[in-house]
């Protein structure tokens, strides 16, 4: 038993160490690109490259222009003696402009992504091809290897010559100035070399990112106007619907003589509806008396009106009126008399001229408090 403990103890620690040596043997991967496409010579272009790596593989990053202290140039020749694959890329092409710092991206366990970045002026013409390497060194190991990447990038620079219009010119006796436009040279140079070469390369985001980032801020500023112009304009028109003051409530004798008009319109009594009659001509004067006086007449009796009422300055026919209509209206109500139609509508006079005689006279700017009759009516 204890031999078979041994052997699996053995054969764990056997594993654990393929494990570590294939982790430290892994290579790195990368890849690179360019911020454009295209360029005119002379330009400044980003050349960018992505490694992933583990911790324990070191790398060197390819290096660019005059800018190498003694110590790097030595160890830079020094490589290029020990390594028939190690590339230094030509100065001639390309002139460093500014080396930025390895950035650490991303860490994932014992996986590290970093970028090296390059600010580059291009110092030759047409269409240069670079394939993207660097130098890795393994744990334990002090030769270095070159790695390189699967894809080759390639960067089109036009020369001034190819944008110089001077060049499309001949001599033309027609002209004032003596020369002209040469079309056919103009396209061929441009269709092979030019412009429309430049239009059929596919975009980068790196040439329109300004672009880009301009747009979607113009765009996201324009939304935000659009937005408070509809939220002020809806608020400022929710605003005016509300402020619209409702309707002047009616005086309270214009209300009492339009439900008159309405009661002699139905024709109650001449239907022989007496008691519905009356209920509905008391009900008329007793809303009436509420809001002239501010009495509560509709919970009143007919003796608690004529008591409340007692106080309040009043002609003396109408108040006799008054009277007379609440009283023939309980004996109708409570006693089931039928006055005849003389009566009836002699009520409904009494009614009409006892609103009309009794009306507030601020609501009709009238001083004259005389008791109107049919004879009033008459000469007016």
């Amino acid at each position: 038993m204890r031999v078979l403990r041994k052997i699996y103890r053995l054969l764990a620690v056997v594993v654990a160490m393929l494990c570590v040596s294939v982790a430290m043997a892994e290579q790195p991967t990368i890849s690179a690109r360019f911020s454009k496409d295209s360029v005119e010579v002379g330009d400044w272009v980003e050349y960018i490259i992505d490694i992933e790596k583990d911790r324990a593989t070191q790398i060197g990053v390819p290096l660019f222009g005059d800018n190498l202290s003694p110590k790097e140039r030595r160890e830079e020749a020094k490589a290029k003696q020990s390594m028939s694959t190690y590339e230094k890329y030509d100065e001639d092409i390309f002139e460093l402009v500014e080396d930025y710092p390895l950035d650490t991206i991303n860490i994932d366990g014992r996986k590290l992504h970093l970028r090296k970045r390059y600010l580059l002026a291009v110092m030759e013409t047409g269409v240069i091809p670079m394939r993207p390497a660097i130098l890795y060194f393994e744990k334990n190991r002090e030769e270095p290897d070159t790695l390189y990447s699967d894809d080759t990038l390639r960067l089109k620079v036009a020369s001034y010559m190819e944008l110089d219009t001077t060049l499309f010119l001949k001599a033309d006796p027609t002209s004032q100035q003596g020369f002209g436009v040469d079309s056919e040279l103009a396209g061929s140079m441009l269709k092979d070399e030019g412009l429309y070469q430049q239009k059929n390369l596919p975009f980068i985001f790196a040439e329109i990112k300004d672009y880009a980032i301009y747009g979607t801020i113009a765009l996201i500023l324009l939304g935000l106007i659009v937005w408070w112009l509809v939220w002020y304009l809806r608020n400022k028109w929710q605003g005016r619907e509300r402020v619209v003051k409702p309707a002047p409530k009616l005086p309270p004798h214009v209300l009492a003589i339009k439900a008159l008009d309405e009661l002699k319109n139905r024709k109650l009594w001449q239907d022989g509806k007496h008691k519905l009659y009356y209920s509905s001509l008391t009900e008329i004067l007793r809303v009436y008396i509420d809001g002239r006086w501010d009495i509560g007449a509709l919970e009143m009796t007919t003796d608690e009106i004529i008591s409340a009422l007692r106080d309040v300055e009043l002609p003396h026919q109408s108040r006799s009126a008054l009277i007379a209509i609440l009283r023939t209206a309980d004996m109708v109500k409570f006693a089931k008399a039928t006055p005849d139609a003389e009566e009836n509508e002699q009520s409904f006079i009494d009614a009409y001229y006892f609103v009309e005689n009794t009306k507030s006279v601020t609501e009709e700017h009238n001083e004259d408090k005389r008791d109107i009759t049919f004879e009033t009516k008459i000469e007016e």
